[in-house]
């Protein structure tokens, strides 16, 4: 089977009247374009892919300001402290070119509002504090990524005084450990 498909009469057999050279032609073109655009693709993700970033940095005249992806995630939390529908697990810092964006992956707990609802007063809300605080506006995109659907809203925890502390009518000190 192989000495057939290899072999010279088979190509000159294939490629003997007009039609099949025409047929053979234009398969030959729409492969060359199909791997031709995969390889344009590649090359395309790879330039402009998002990339997990530390920090952002914000231009100025002189000289840049750096702030952390900590302190962007605290004053993230922050404004996100006062929804009770959303309870975010974590915050991701991502950069593409010149531009940022942030990732929130969250739980929803159902509380009256839906989630694109709630989505756009929060993005809103974070953009405006960051810009007020730290001067950055180049935070472009906030996406939620919701992971999963919670029952009730987490309780805050409860924070008890040592029984010892009670009997005695002590307060507890800051130094004690307790």
């Amino acid at each position: 089977m192989f000495e057939r498909l290899f072999s010279g009469e088979f190509y000159q057999e294939l490629l003997s009247s007009d039609f099949n050279c025409g047929y053979v032609t234009g398969a030959g073109i729409v492969l060359g374009l199909l791997v031709l655009l995969l390889i344009v693709r590649l090359v395309l993700r790879i330039l402009f892919r998002r990339r997990r970033c530390g920090a952002i940095v914000v231009p100025s005249p002189n000289g840049d300001l750096t702030i952390s992806r900590n302190v962007v995630e605290k004053a993230a939390r922050t404004v996100l402290d006062k929804v009770g529908e959303l309870d975010i697990r974590r915050i991701q810092l991502y950069r593409k070119g010149k531009n940022y964006s942030l990732l929130l992956c969250c739980t929803f707990f159902d509380g009256g509002n839906g989630v694109p609802e709630i989505a756009d007063g929060i993005r809103a809300d974070i953009q405006e504090t960051l810009r007020k605080l730290f001067g950055i506006t180049t935070l472009k995109r906030i996406d939620f990524r919701v992971e999963e659907q919670g029952d009730a809203a987490p309780a805050a925890p409860e924070i008890r005084v040592p029984a010892r502390l009670t009997d005695t009518g002590e307060k507890p000190d800051a130094d004690s450990g307790l």
